[in-house]
């Protein structure tokens, strides 16, 4: 049987980078979607790296499209009482994954965020 090929401290580097880029893109028109898209495509092309980017990726287009789901909510006066402490649970999910997805990725495991939707294959 064969032996895995170890994975290299840039490729651990580079997939705990697409769980935390999308921080510094929330700074940015829809830059959390595009700075994973963006390791995705112009990254390495390593497995790993390339999973951790995927999964990354589906985790931003989905919190993203929740938190539009919760603005349109936010809109009517009844939906603002609910919205806010489904927005401030968003947040924390969101923050929780994209910590769990890096520190997995610097241990060299997989690791699957919670409750996205799988839009990337």
């Amino acid at each position: 049987m064969e032996q895995p090929t170890p994975l290299t401290d840039p490729e651990r580097t580079w997939a705990a980078v697409a769980h935390l880029a999308p921080l510094v893109g929330y700074f940015i028109l829809i830059g959390q979607i595009l700075l994973p898209l963006a390791i995705l495509l112009w990254g390495p092309k390593s497995p790993f790296v390339q999973a951790h980017a995927k999964e990354s990726l589906n985790g931003q287009i989905s919190y993203t499209l929740y938190g539009l789901a919760l603005f349109l909510l936010a809109i009517t006066v009844v939906g603002l009482v609910v919205a806010f402490p489904l927005a401030l649970a968003l947040l924390v999910l969101v923050l929780w994954n994209m910590v769990r997805g890096a520190l997995a990725a610097g241990r060299g495991e997989h690791y699957t965020y919670a409750l996205i939707l799988r839009l990337v294959p």
